[in-house]
Formats: C-alpha cells, sequence, structure tokens
C-alpha cells in the first residue's frame, strides 16, 4: 500500500459552512499593488478558527501514523483572498516552511506540514456561478508536473518544505477564497521532523489513487 506525503478529506467542511464563512471574510474592495492590480488578502476570524481547529483534532492520529511524527500543533487558521486576475499567478512559487537564498533553500519556519481548505470549486465550463465557482486557481506542484485543483470543502494537507514547492495558478474568473493550515511535528524519538521522501514512494498518480 502506498504511503501518500497527502492527506485529503473531502468533505472537511460542508458547502453551507464554506458559504458562511465565505459571507463573513468577503472582501468587497481589495487593495491595489504598484500596478493597480488587485491583491492577495490574508486575514484571521476567531470564531471560524475555533470551528476548523476543533474539526482539526480529528484528523491527528491519522496524521501521526501517516507522517511517523508526533503531532506537536497547529498554528492559526489564516483565511485567503486571491482576487480575480489573470495577469499573473495567484502565488508564485515557493513553499511555506523555506526560502531559496543563494541558490539553496533555508529552512525559516517551524512548520512541518501546510494544509489548504477550499471554499470555492473549480469549474471550467461556461457559465459559472461566482458566488462558489472559480476558473482558475489550481494548486500546482511544477516538480511533480500535477495540479490539485479546488474542490469546495475539501482539505489536502502536505509536507511544508521545499520537496513540495507549489504555485496557484491565475484566477481567470471569479475570487479564491480558502484557507491554510500550518502543522508542526516532532520526529517519534524527539529530535526535529524532516520530511522523507523515502518514506513516501510512489508517484503522484498513485497517492491520489481515491481522490481526484
Amino acid at each position: 500500500m502506498i504511503n501518500s506525503p497527502f492527506i485529503v478529506v473531502p468533505d472537511f467542511i460542508s458547502p453551507l459552512t464554506c458559504e458562511k464563512i465565505i459571507k463573513d471574510i468577503a472582501v468587497g474592495a481589495p487593495d491595489l499593488d504598484l500596478h493597480g492590480q488587485p491583491k492577495k488578502l490574508e486575514r484571521h476570524n476567531v470564531l471560524w478558527e475555533s470551528h476548523i481547529a476543533s474539526n482539526f483534532r480529528s484528523l491527528v492520529p491519522e496524521i501521526e501514523q501517516r507522517y511517523g511524527a508526533t503531532y506537536r500543533g497547529l498554528e492559526k487558521p489564516v483565511f485567503q483572498f486571491f482576487p480575480e486576475n489573470a495577469a499573473a499567478p495567484a502565488q508564485a512559487p515557493g513553499c511555506e516552511n523555506s526560502k531559496y537564498i543563494r541558490k539553496k533553500w533555508v529552512m525559516h519556519r517551524d512548520v512541518d506540514l501546510v494544509g489548504f481548505i477550499w471554499l470555492k470549486e473549480f469549474n471550467d465550463t461556461m457559465p459559472l456561478d461566482p458566488s462558489y465557482e472559480i476558473f482558475g486557481g489550481k494548486l500546482e506542484f511544477p516538480a511533480y508536473n500535477f495540479s490539485l485543483v479546488p474542490q469546495r470543502g475539501t482539505l489536502v494537507l502536505f509536507p511544508a518544505g521545499p520537496h513540495f514547492i507549489t504555485v496557484i495558478s491565475p484566477l481567470m474568473v471569479g475570487d479564491l477564497y480558502q484557507i491554510k493550515l500550518n502543522v508542526s511535528l516532532t520526529a517519534t524519538d524527539g529530535s526535529r521532523y524532516f520530511y522523507n521522501p523515502q518514506h513516501h514512494p510512489g508517484r503522484w498518480e498513485q497517492w491520489f489513487s481515491d481522490h481526484f
């Protein structure tokens, strides 16, 4: 059996909950960059942070088994807004815990797993309903040449380091709302956890044989 480095939880939150969260965090007039383009926005929401954290606790046993580590904690969920903007990727290549400095990746944050909960649904068939659908906003993994399309209410969780550089593709139609989760782990011997690809063999098609 393939030990996928990804945990995927369909219906982590319900479509109705997605709608309620979007209503509470909706961005009416996004900030603009130096070129007059609307910018990504991140914020917190105490009410929904508690709800997400409560749901997440049920995943701790699976996380510890999947990654062979001890769960250490979940940062406050970050509620992200990516505006409709076809001029550039919604988010440039990078990873959650490291920066590319002097031709090498340098860890700068104590984060071991990163997760996203999509609040809208990908649809490439027109017309679409921008209140809950988007065209664009794929979560791309250039090193593996595959991407995941947003599925409303689904959580996808994976290692946060440079083995999994991600890009979020441009939003052609609609604004993307999603929730980012940062998770910390400790190796079973109490040392710093580091992702080991040998513990998660296989191709990406095998990692997602039961999903997408």
